[in-house]
């Protein structure tokens, strides 16, 4: 059938109108339908920890690797330990790691608990104890260590035991934790009660809260006490001194005694100064030993014990 000229181009403006003419209509084709083959998006999930990726199996190579490097790093040191199998859980583990229990001969130093450690931190150990530890322990407490409180050693986590930080050196067995020492003679000394804390003390110009809670002799004003009798022109003031029949002021009292010359803030660390040298001087030589070296001055995680790993750095140790 043969369209007439009026209807054809009709025709042809309904075809170029635009897809807006359609919708504005309400002839808009349906949209397509969800495919049920598509995967939806996938939800927010908290990020894998450590522990709960993949695990891949340490390599023959690298457990021979690893226990190779063993056998010359405890050459000559003197360790009591229990050689480990291979650990592995995620991306954490060691492929040659040991449970040490005691370091040392001269005294023997138990480790308590047990730690589970890299030979280099054992071996890291042993030499701080040797060099360092021991020496400072006779010269300021008059006795050796016989006990390291491991505070922690292998646990599979990041650091802090956060979701997002980076790895810890625990994770890979490569850090010991010290909170603790204890000397032949029975004393034990915790990092959290003696290391050295400075506080800042309140001041009122140079007076210490102390000082400050004691009048200097020349701090007492009789006119300012006697302020209220220059307030009232019509009250003559007198003078004690000159007249027998008026009582003394509160402003004309003695003032109460004075503290000793010598008397000064009460120091708020109760460790006595030995045990403050000692816990400072084996904490900063460990930083010539490890790659890492943190304690107190680090931040609060670290404000009851020494975290020793030996993480090689590119420049020299991390100590703080």
């Amino acid at each position: 059938m043969t369209l007439k000229p009026f209807t054809r181009l009709a025709c042809a403006l309904l075809l170029a109108l635009p897809a807006a003419a359609y919708a504005e209509s309400g002839d808009t084709p349906p949209p397509p339908e969800r495919n049920p083959t598509r995967a939806e998006a996938p939800a927010d999930e908290h990020p894998v920890l450590p522990g709960d990726g993949p695990t891949v199996a340490w390599t023959d190579g690298e457990v021979e690797a690893a226990k190779a490097d063993c056998a010359k790093l405890l050459a000559g040191v003197a360790l009591e330990y229990e050689p480990l199998p291979p650990l592995k859980e995620g991306i954490c583990g060691a492929p040659a790691p040991i449970r040490v229990k005691s370091i040392g001969s001269d005294p023997k130093v138990e480790l308590d608990p047990p730690a589970i450690v890299t030979c280099a931190v054992a071996a890291g150990v042993s030499r701080w104890l040797s060099k360092t530890v021991q020496p400072k322990a006779r010269a300021v407490i008059g006795a050796p260590v016989v006990k390291l409180h491991n505070a922690s050693s292998y646990v599979c986590r990041n650091r802090y035991g956060g979701e997002t930080t980076p790895l810890s050196e625990h994770a890979l067995a490569n850090a010991l934790d010290v909170s603790e020492f204890v000397f032949q003679s029975g004393e034990k000394i915790t990092v959290l009660a003696s290391w050295p804390r400075v506080v800042a003390a309140e001041t009122t110009g140079s007076v210490t809260p102390v000082q400050a809670a004691w009048p200097k002799a020349d701090a007492i004003d009789v006119t300012k006490a006697k302020a209220s009798t220059k307030m009232n022109p019509f009250v003559v003031p007198r003078d004690a001194k000159s007249n027998p029949f008026v009582l003394p002021t509160a402003a004309t009292k003695v003032p109460p005694p004075l503290p000793p010359a010598e008397a000064s803030a009460p120091d708020p660390n109760p460790a006595s100064d030995q045990t403050g040298e000692f816990v400072r001087k084996v904490h900063d030589d460990a930083c010539n030993i490890f790659g890492t070296v943190l304690g107190p001055e680090a931040n609060d995680a670290h404000k009851d014990h020494f975290h020793l790993d030996m993480k090689k750095r590119r420049r020299s140790a991390l100590c703080e």
